[in-house]
C-alpha cells in the first residue's frame, strides 16, 4: 500500500506481549477472590499470565496483584482494562492468544490473509484521505524527549490527469514547532516549508506521481506477523490484533525516516519490539491502525532507545476524497 506514517503505553503493552502462557496450573478461589497456582504450587503475583481456561486452544490474559489475587473490572498498574472476569480487554473486545503452536499457526495465516487483502484492497483505492497522529519519545542516559506529530493525506484520481492530492504536518518538540504543507491541482505543484520558502511549479501527473510519497508504514507488517488474534466490533469491522518478527524488519522503516525523520535513515537501529491493531471494514479496507515500535539506536558507539506510536484514521475508506486547497498566491514559481 502506499505507506505512511504515544508512548506511555510502550513498556506496559511490551510486558503483555512477553507474559507468560499457563501450560499447566488451576484456579483456586478464597476468601479474597481467585488466585492462579502453578504446579509447582507457586501462586502467580505481580504479573500478567495468558489462561486458557475452557481449553478452546485460545488464552485469555489475567493480572495478578502483589498478593497473587486476580484483578477484576478495573484498570491494572499499567494502565490496562480487565472486565468482570478478569480478562484484559481493549475497546471492549476480549484478548486472545494462541495458547498451542497449531492454533497459532492458523491464527497467523488467517492474520496474514486478512491484513494482505486489506492491503491490497486499500491499495487499489483511487482516492483516500488519512490523518496520523505520531507520538516519539527518545531516551538517553537520564534525557527523555519527546516528539508530537501530526501528518493529514488526502488525494484522488492519482496517475491520472485529475489527479490532485493534499499533505500537511506539524511537528513538536522542546517547545519548537515547525509546519509544512504541500498540493498539487491543475497540473502545478505548491509547497510550503514554513519558513517563508514557498514555491510552485509545473509538472505533468505522471512525473508528479513518479516523485510521490504518500506516507509510510501502513501494509509494511503483513510478512510479520505474530500472536495473531481476530475479533469483531460492535460496528461489524474485523479488528486484527498482532505483535511483529522484529527480525528483518529494519529495511522496511528506512522509507518512513526518510519522510518523517530523515537523520535516522542512516542509523544503526535494532528493532525489539511491534505491538500492532489494525481495523478492517465490512468493506474490507483499513479504518484505523495502531503501531507501537520499540528500538534502540546506535550513533557514533553510542545507544539510544527510541518508542513510536502511531495512530492512523482512514476517513470513509472507498468513499470519494474531495478537496478544499489553501490560497495559491505568494508562491514562486521555478522550473521543473
Amino acid at each position: 500500500m502506499k505507506k505512511l506514517i504515544k508512548v506511555f503505553a510502550a513498556a506496559s503493552l511490551l510486558s503483555i506481549s512477553v507474559a507468560s502462557t499457563a501450560m499447566a496450573g488451576t484456579w483456586k478461589q478464597d476468601s479474597e477472590g481467585w488466585r492462579w497456582k502453578e504446579d509447582d504450587h507457586t501462586y502467580t503475583a505481580s504479573a500478567w499470565k495468558w489462561i486458557d481456561s475452557d481449553k478452546d486452544g485460545m488464552a485469555e490474559c489475567y493480572y495478578f496483584d502483589g498478593d497473587g489475587i486476580l484483578l477484576t473490572d478495573t484498570v491494572t498498574p499499567d494502565g490496562h482494562t480487565v472486565n468482570e472476569n478478569g480478562a484484559w480487554t481493549d475497546d471492549g473486545i476480549v484478548r486472545l492468544r494462541a495458547a498451542n503452536p497449531s492454533a497459532a499457526v492458523q491464527m497467523k495465516k488467517k492474520g496474514a490473509l486478512l491484513y494482505q487483502d486489506a492491503d491490497r484492497k486499500s491499495s487499489s483505492l483511487p482516492g483516500l484521505d488519512v490523518n496520523a497522529d505520531i507520538t516519539m519519545d527518545l531516551y538517553y542516559d537520564w534525557l527523555q524527549i519527546p516528539v508530537i506529530m501530526n501528518m493529514q493525506m488526502k488525494y484522488h484520481d492519482i496517475n491520472t490527469p485529475n489527479m490532485e492530492f493534499l499533505s500537511s504536518s506539524i511537528i513538536k518538540t522542546l517547545g519548537l514547532e515547525k509546519s509544512e504543507s504541500s498540493f498539487y491541482t491543475n497540473g502545478c505543484y505548491y509547497s510550503d516549508s514554513g519558513d517563508s520558502e514557498k514555491f510552485k511549479m509545473k509538472i505533468g501527473y505522471e512525473d508528479m506521481t513518479k516523485h510521490l510519497t504518500l506516507g509510510g508504514l501502513t501494509g509494511q507488517f503483513g510478512a510479520f506477523l505474530d500472536n495473531v488474534q481476530i475479533a469483531q466490533d460492535k460496528d461489524g469491522n474485523s479488528v486484527l490484533f498482532y505483535s511483529s518478527e522484529t527480525n528483518g524488519l529494519e529495511q522496511y522503516l528506512n522509507r518512513f525516516y526518510d519522510k518523517v525523520w530523515p537523520s535516522l535513515t542512516d542509523s544503526d537501529f535494532k528493532i525489539t519490539g511491534v505491538n500492532g491493531k489494525a481495523v478492517i471494514s465490512p468493506e474490507g479496507y483499513f479504518s484505523k491502525e495502531e503501531i507501537l515500535i520499540s528500538m534502540i539506536i546506535t550513533e557514533d558507539e553510542e545507544s539510544m532507545g527510541l518508542d513510536m506510536n502511531v495512530n492512523l484514521d482512514y476517513k470513509n475508506p472507498g468513499q470519494a476524497v474531495t478537496i478544499t486547497f489553501p490560497s495559491t498566491d505568494g508562491y514562486e514559481e521555478i522550473v521543473y
